[in-house]
């Protein structure tokens, strides 16, 4: 969340919705013209949001007649806004979803349940063909069938709530009857001159008996809007009093005046949350979304999101109630973007002639093909998608999605993959990088490429909203450039689908030695070794390890200095990510670092990984924070693993038991951490000498800015983290595990 950016609303529409500033305004004054405030089911839906609003406790009751106003709102437009095309999905409509779950997640444990969706009519009528109702372990309410690829986008709502919440919905009603009062009284004499001007300045109402008194610059009317950070639930809210029209100043804002100056501070929890269902969005639809957008209510104020591969864009606020002819302009201006601003047209992408409904969001990216040119044969080769294999489980990121394919003609009798992701535009690309280990014993260990496509030319993340979002504020562009990258791979197996304690030992030392081999011979570092990029396939009757994903892979200059992250993102997988990393990511990545994700690696696999691959449940919180929670905790766990000074195999049976079958490694493990946790010792005790020094200069009051002089290897860790340190203290467990594990492959 620190990485969001803010735009005025007028531009996050433009860019969004594709709908011009002077659209929206021209609607919003048709809407003024025409009284839609007075429409029956429109006043009483408005009505009863805030009769609901105005007890705080009861959110549920906000959801049906916010979809109700919103609905009535869609429909009404076409009847009063002349030329408004037809919607490009004819049947969207706003549903109430909580507290049902919405379908199964990318991680199979987490369970989501957003307040509203937008979905298609036919979506609904197709869930009684689906399975209608399941329920998993855990879950309090079963889903409905709807999955996250039917939605069009998702609305949370959360309740009025301050301590000075009946003063505030009193004057919330005020307003809102006084527009339904002037809208009455100007339905036979509109003129143009009324369509922007707020609320009569001769307002029969003012808010009273202050709190305090007041500033000579203080607006009693800017202190009672809702504070969610204040704890003071025991104020006793301020009185609403009538007095006579001619002793009444102007306390009451314009609409403009309104939005200038008050914004409503999010909860950090509902940030998290708008921001968990924007990663479902993009990382639980199978590759079908490029980009996603929602919305938070907040009682009547009103903020839009947009979540893409470079992060999140929100706008600013607005009182969809005391500005409520604008919100319904911006709903309009919704509901006339097609699937491409909905984000659901992958560029360069064919849908599948058969079978395919333009009106509804596509569930897969199954049958969908593109056109690939072959690198030695120089011919145009047809892709078709066939079974979804992976994708990333990511907020910002590449967004890598893998496709089995077929080819036509065909290129192999191997079975073939499809990567499509959307890469950085500054780091060099993957099959770049993998044609350099080519005539190396190395490659041996590297996946197969066959052909590849770069779509830099026909599309970059620029080309779309950002571009328009920026183009207006060009002083915000921290954003990172992307573009479409398309791979045909040889077809590799997961290697948590075979990994067992027979094999463990052979299969890491393989992956030791790919890495040195990497740096040794090609002066390169893969920089994001996790358990999703390990492959394998079998060789003589043996797990040969392939060593997947170079995206995030550089070659370091013999004589250069070591090479940090070139893109504005962490580098790696958090849960196996280097403790140095997570502290500093734009430090310079060295081999150890790519070492030490082998050992976190191997802690993942014994305590998650049970004999025959399945997962088992999580068994350590340690781990579990590991995955789950923020940059603050898992660094704060990972120091404390390595701060522990009674050895390994003390901290095994009480922070991180390891499954049965993988027992025998328990020492296995140890002697990996002896070697980690003396680099990390050996920066502490560094550290604590410079510091020792440092003071010892303030004493003396010293001027010197001389360099200390001490040395230490910031690479290996004044040589205690190295590959052939780490190989010799694996070899004497070796011993050991031949003993105690059966079949053991050495």
């Amino acid at each position: 969340m620190e990485s969001a950016r803010f735009v005025d609303l007028d531009t996050w529409a433009d860019a969004v919705f594709g709908c011009p500033v002077e659209t929206i305004h021209a609607w919003r004054n048709v809407m003024v013209e025409k009284n839609i405030v007075l429409d029956n089911v429109v006043s009483n839906a408005v009505t009863k949001f805030m009769n609901a609003g105005e007890f705080g406790k009861h959110e549920d009751e906000l959801y049906a007649p916010f979809c109700e106003m919103a609905n009535r709102v869609l429909q009404k437009a076409h009847e009063i806004i002349p030329d408004l095309p037809a919607y490009p999905v004819p049947d969207l409509r706003f549903c109430r979803n909580a507290p049902v779950y919405i379908g199964a997640c990318s991680q199979g444990d987490a369970s989501r349940s957003p307040d509203i969706v937008l979905v298609s009519e036919t979506t609904l009528r197709d869930l009684k063909s689906r399975k209608k109702y399941t329920k998993t372990k855990g879950q309090k309410y079963p889903t409905t069938g709807i999955d996250w690829s039917d939605l069009f986008s998702i609305w949370e709502m959360k309740s009025f709530n301050a301590w000075n919440l009946k003063d505030y919905m009193a004057r919330l009603r005020l307003d809102w009857d006084t527009k339904l009062t002037r809208r009455r009284s100007e339905a036979h004499a509109s003129t143009s001159d009324d369509l922007y001007r707020g609320p009569d300045p001769a307002q029969m109402y003012r808010v009273v008996g202050p709190l305090s008194e007041p500033g000579p610059e203080d607006n009693p009317l800017k202190r009672d809007y809702p504070d969610f950070n204040s704890a003071d639930n025991t104020r006793p809210p301020k009185r609403l009093r009538m007095l006579p029209p001619e002793s009444v100043p102007l306390v009451l804002e314009t609409e403009g005046e309104f939005l200038a100056s008050k914004k409503l501070p999010v909860p950090e929890a509902y940030e998290d949350q708008m921001a968990t269902y924007a990663l479902e969005m993009l990382s639980s639809t199978h590759g079908t979304r490029l980009h996603f957008f929602q919305c938070l209510v907040m009682g009547d104020i009103v903020e839009f999101w947009y979540s893409d591969a470079s992060g999140i864009v929100r706008s600013h606020q607005i009182s969809w109630i005391r500005e409520f002819e604008k919100f319904a302009a911006l709903l309009v201006a919704m509901a006339c973007c097609d699937h491409s601003r909905f984000g659901m047209v992958i560029p360069n992408l064919s849908p599948p002639a058969e079978d395919f409904n333009p009106s509804l969001p596509p569930a897969s990216l199954t049958g969908y093909s593109t056109t690939m040119k072959h690198p030695t044969l120089g011919i145009d080769v047809k892709v078709t998608l066939g079974r979804e294999i992976f994708t990333q489980y990511s907020l910002i990121g590449r967004k890598t999605c893998v496709y089995d394919a077929a080819t036509e003609p065909p290129i192999s009798d191997e079975p073939l993959v499809i990567k499509m992701s959307l890469q950085s535009v500054c780091r060099t690309p993957e099959q770049d990088l993998l044609a350099l280990a080519e005539g190396f014993p190395v490659s041996e260990h590297l996946p197969k490429v066959y052909m590849w496509t770069d779509r830099a030319t026909e599309w970059r993340l620029s080309d779309g909203v950002r571009g328009r979002m920026f183009k207006r504020n060009d002083e915000d562009k921290e954003y990172e450039e992307r573009c479409q990258r398309f791979i045909i791979f040889k077809k590799y197996k997961q290697l948590e689908t075979v990994l067992s304690p027979q094999n463990m030992d052979h299969v890491f030392n393989q992956l030791l030695d790919c890495l040195h081999d990497l740096h040794r011979q090609l002066h390169m570092l893969h920089r994001d070794v996790s358990l999703s990029n390990l492959m394998y396939e079998m060789r003589d009757g043996l797990v040969w390890l392939i060593l997947n994903d170079f995206d995030l892979a550089v070659v370091i200059k013999k004589d250069g200095p070591p090479r940090g992250s070139t893109g504005r993102h962490r580098t790696g997988t958090l849960p196996f990510m280097a403790v140095d990393l997570i502290e500093d990511p734009t430090m310079p990545h060295y081999l150890r670092h790519d070492l030490e994700s082998v050992f976190f690696v191997a802690l993942w696999c014994t305590v998650k990984l049970p004999s025959g691959g399945k997962y088992g449940k999580i068994r350590s919180k340690s781990l579990m924070a590991w995955e789950q929670d923020g940059l603050d905790i898992i660094l704060k766990t990972k120091r404390e693993f390595y701060s522990g000074g009674d050895g390994f195999t003390n901290i095994v049976p009480t922070l991180i038991p390891t499954t049965p079958e993988f027992s025998p490694y328990e020492s296995w493990l140890a002697e990996f951490w002896e070697v980690l946790h003396s680099g990390y010792q050996a920066r502490k005790a560094y550290r604590k000498e410079v510091g020792r020094i440092q003071r010892m200069r303030r004493r003396c009051r010293t001027t010197d800015e001389a360099e200390l002089d001490l040395k230490f290897d910031a690479e290996t860790y004044d040589g205690n983290i190295t590959y052939t340190k780490i190989k010799a203290a694996l070899e004497l467990c070796k011993e050991a595990l031949v003993e105690d594990v059966p079949d053991f492959v050495p």
